[in-house]
């Protein structure tokens, strides 16, 4: 996925996700509504999304949060997104899409389905003093969504100067930024790194992060 940013990969895996809901699911035509919101509404960055109940309840046309609700309960249940609560407070979750391998990867193997590269093992070194429960270590059990695939030209021992670097081209307080990231979840901070370090973080990824950041 050489010269693809964040914003890419995310249209294409967010895409392929709602195709799959929308044709290979159980979903009823509500949770259907709800998921097409939440493929809107998608942050490239953290990949989940965090519209207000009320919000929701009027694009999909009812009058109670009890619909958004029982929607989103559905739609995790299906094993289709994971809920977050969201600590902001300004909505009661975040909700990300459940992202296979082949939502995100452009090539498909012989057997019709593609393979992800083994993800870096180092050991990550942060300059940011808050790391969140990454991605990597939620309930057992939960189905979780596939991070975008990693490059070998990531260091993970590299990080702490990279995130210096990503804070510059954040703007102004990119390190407050960053360590807002991370109290979501450390694995954006490792996502927008890995993105500069391949020379691949868009000004609609910055944007996305800047965004994600004021809603933390």
């Amino acid at each position: 996925m050489k010269g693809e940013s964040l914003n890419d990969r995310a249209s294409r895996a967010k895409a392929r996700w709602l195709k799959r809901v929308m044709y290979a699911s159980k979903a009823t035509s509500v949770q259907k509504c709800f998921a097409y919101i939440i493929f809107d509404h998608l942050n490239c960055v953290t990949l989940d999304c965090w519209p207000a109940q009320p919000r929701v309840a009027r694009l999909l046309g009812c009058k109670s949060n009890k619909t958004v609700q029982r929607a989103a309960r559905g739609l995790a249940k299906l094993g289709l997104i994971t809920l977050k609560p969201n600590h902001a407070g300004k909505s009661e979750y975040r909700y990300a899409p459940v992202f296979l391998p082949e939502d995100e990867d452009n090539s498909v193997g012989k057997n019709g389905r593609s393979c992800l590269q083994k993800v870096d093992t180092n050991v990550r070194e942060s300059f940011l003093d808050i790391h969140s429960i990454s991605s990597s270590t939620q309930e057992a059990g939960e189905r979780r969504k596939i991070p975008l695939r990693p490059r070998p030209s990531f260091n993970p021992r590299e990080r702490g100067a990279i995130e210096l670097k990503v804070a510059e081209k954040v703007g102004r307080d990119g390190m407050d930024i960053l360590a807002r990231l991370a109290k979501i979840d450390d694995a954006i901070v490792a996502r927008l790194c890995r993105a500069f370090a391949e020379g691949l973080l868009g000004e609609r990824d910055l944007a996305a992060a800047r965004l994600a950041a004021e809603q933390a």
